[in-house]
């Protein structure tokens, strides 16, 4: 006889990615301090903001990382990944990930909020 399936925990509604303007810093030589404004989405993943430029996903540097990293384990590519994704606020991140006793940012930890992120940008997936 099999057995029951057990109740699972109330999960959290998934919610979805708020339209956002995002100001992403592109100096140039006339303009040193230039900034752009471009649209975005934000999604808050492990209670951490996170805003991602729309021209972020439609990147082919992004597909390349993504692809080295589902087709060939590649997980050396996940800092890559993030950064393209959130620009400027990679540091800020990466402190958020950040193991308060030890200083560092766990590898799995990381790479399974950047899957995190994927998700929370396309809740319906």
């Amino acid at each position: 006889m099999a057995t029951p399936k057990k109740p699972q925990d109330h999960q959290q509604k998934k919610q979805k990615p708020v339209d956002v303007e995002i100001e992403i810093a592109d100096p140039t030589a006339d303009e040193p301090e230039r900034i752009r404004k471009v649209p975005g989405k934000q999604v808050t993943v492990d209670g951490i903001e996170v805003r991602v430029p729309d021209e972020a996903l439609d990147d082919f540097e992004v597909l390349d990382d993504i692809r080295g990293v589902q087709d060939t384990n590649d997980v050396s590519r996940m800092p890559s990944l993030l950064r393209r994704l959130v620009g400027d606020d990679y540091r800020r991140i990466l402190d958020e990930l950040r193991d308060e006793s030890t200083g560092r940012v766990g590898a799995a930890k990381a790479s399974e909020f950047v899957f995190a992120v994927f998700e929370a940008l396309n809740p319906s997936s």
